[in-house]
């Protein structure tokens, strides 16, 4: 992948990626408030930042925001998003995938339609370019 094909994937990809992680989030909310009953939006965020049991949560979280800083980063190298868009290919490629993650994501995809979606659509963008 070269520094301008990166870039285009890096792009493309940002909004599919935020709208699976508002998915997810969204999802695990309502299995959080349906345990522990109602939780405001910054309690709930302030839980999945400090809680031990979304750890797994933050790789994801943290690429996202990385994503937009080396887009918005004029100092950025080549190098920095060649790197972020493999770190996106691998995040969401079956055999680079953390086996963390793994353990929590996949699961979702079965229990959220609308996480199943937004996964089918990062993973054509992924599929994409992973085979450039």
């Amino acid at each position: 992948m070269n520094d301008q094909t990166a870039t285009v994937f890096l792009r493309d990809v940002r909004h599919p990626l935020l709208a699976l992680h508002r998915s997810v989030l969204a999802h695990l909310r309502a299995r959080h408030e349906a345990e522990f009953g109602p939780t405001s939006p910054g309690e709930f965020l302030q839980i999945v930042i400090n809680g031990s049991a979304y750890r797994w949560l933050t790789p994801f979280s943290t690429l996202i925001a990385a994503i937009d800083d080396v887009l918005d980063d004029d100092e950025a190298t080549a190098d920095d998003r060649i790197g972020h868009a493999q770190a996106v290919v691998d995040m969401f490629s079956a055999g680079t995938r953390d086996p963390a993650f793994a353990e929590q994501f996949l699961p979702l995809l079965q229990d959220s339609p609308d996480i199943a979606v937004a996964n089918g659509q990062v993973a054509q963008f992924v599929r994409g370019a992973a085979g450039k």
